[in-house]
């Protein structure tokens, strides 16, 4: 014997032994959940969207994250650009230390955090 599912109505807040999903509402850090409503109120809340199209409206997105380095004096002014640091593919020469503030004494390579 299965016990009916009784759920509340997210927009009434009756307790109603028909529930309609109306929405699922996913979480990126732990378990999601389900709105219901009553089937009165259900034509109310907009179609659920489609997983899939939201996955794909995300990937066509491009990000706007920009990162932008600058040296800075020690009043806080832009000093001179330095010159861009090379990375080689497979080079095990240890790569100079850019000008710092205040200057660090490591041979040129900094340990992985």
């Amino acid at each position: 014997m299965t016990r009916p599912a009784r759920r509340m109505c997210a927009r009434c807040q009756r307790t109603t032994d028909e529930p309609v999903l109306v929405h699922e509402v996913h979480a990126a850090t732990g378990p999601g959940f389900n709105v219901y409503a009553c089937p009165e109120c259900a034509p109310h809340y907009p179609p659920m969207p489609d997983p899939l199209e939201i996955l794909d409206a995300a990937a066509r997105r491009r990000s706007h994250l920009k990162i932008r380095v600058c040296d800075a004096n020690a009043d806080g002014t832009a000093a001179d650009s330095t010159p861009k640091p090379e990375v080689h593919a497979g080079d095990t020469r240890p790569t100079p230390c850019p000008r710092a503030h205040p200057p660090c004494a490591c041979t040129g390579r900094r340990p992985a955090l």
